[in-house]
């Protein structure tokens, strides 16, 4: 038995480093390890304690990652955060996203509580047009949106979600913490 759980530690360990700590593996580690996942000062997870600029989430065979700039924000040098979303088919047939308006994509913004504070959709103007995408295997498209900074507040905690509002297997959420 305790072989197995060497063998089990070791593989997790494994998988990590030529993984490069993707979600799936904490989880194999977690398990692995008996249940203990990387253990912090406050018991966060490492994805809760540490603000990244890029995640990418998969959902039937497209690849959503969402970059923001800057991380860390110092609130005192940006009054514009930049979001850039690329949605690329990781499948190998073509896919076709239908949309019922000329909007693709949105990004919100949450406090720590889930209360909206800015939402990139609020100033710009769609259409009632339906529209198609479509995306070849391997290839990608990308789209940009920039949100003002001036509603955040230092210190505080912030989640940025960016989706398609026709899709709910595509969103993606990043925290950041603002800086003086």
């Amino acid at each position: 038995m305790r072989c197995h759980s060497v063998v089990l530690s070791l593989a997790a360990s494994l998988s990590f480093l030529t993984c490069g700590g993707c979600q799936t593996t904490h989880e194999m580690a977690h398990y692995a390890l008996g249940g203990i996942p990387w253990v912090h000062a406050d018991g966060a997870s490492a994805e809760e304690t540490s603000p990244s600029a890029e995640k990418t989430v998969r959902s039937r065979g497209l690849a959503l990652t969402m970059h923001l700039d800057p991380v860390p924000v110092r609130l005192s040098e940006t009054r514009r955060m930049e979001t850039t979303l690329r949605l690329k088919n990781v499948s190998p047939r073509f896919i076709h996203l239908e949309f019922p308006t000329t909007q693709r994509f949105d990004v919100l913004v949450r406090d720590a509580v889930g209360k909206p504070v800015v939402q990139w959709s609020e100033d710009q103007v769609f259409e009632t047009v339906p529209g198609h995408v479509g995306i070849n295997p391997g290839e990608s498209v990308e789209y940009h949106a920039a949100f003002a900074t001036r509603d955040l507040q230092p210190g505080k905690r912030y989640v940025a979600t960016a989706f398609f509002p026709n899709r709910n297997d595509l969103k993606v959420e990043l925290f950041f913490v603002p800086e003086k």
